[in-house]
């Protein structure tokens, strides 16, 4: 496992900044690693918890399809990457959330990469 928290880096060319990025070998494990990681990069916006069970949930579920399709393709890893607003207001409590799976085309690699990419946005 590879842990990469940027400490809010701002990703270049866009209006995202990257709060985390966890790389994970596909095993049973994956989903209570993915918990305690996201507990930890989320703590750091002050969100509800509410919100955040939901957003822990949706990643939980996802890496469990992957390591349940490992079966059928073999994933070299899974990243798991976290995004905000650069300028997120710390006690808003209005937040949504996006996911978007990339794999990484299975014909450029023996074992492709599997992405998990969580976008969060505060709705005004």
């Amino acid at each position: 496992m590879n842990h990469t928290n940027s400490c809010f880096h701002h990703t270049s060319n866009t209006h995202w900044q990257l709060l985390g990025e966890l790389e994970l070998t596909v095993d049973p494990d994956t989903d209570h690693t993915v918990g305690k990681w996201l507990a930890v990069i989320l703590n750091a916006l002050d969100l509800h918890v509410d919100f955040m069970n939901k957003v822990l949930k949706s990643a939980q579920e996802t890496t469990a399809r992957v390591v349940h399709a490992e079966a059928v393709i073999h994933f070299k890893h899974i990243h798991l990457l976290v995004y905000a607003p650069p300028d997120h207001a710390p006690h808003r409590h209005n937040w949504g959330f996006f996911r978007i799976d990339k794999i990484k085309n299975p014909g450029d690699q023996d074992y492709p990469n599997h992405a998990i990419e969580f976008y969060l946005y505060q709705d005004e």
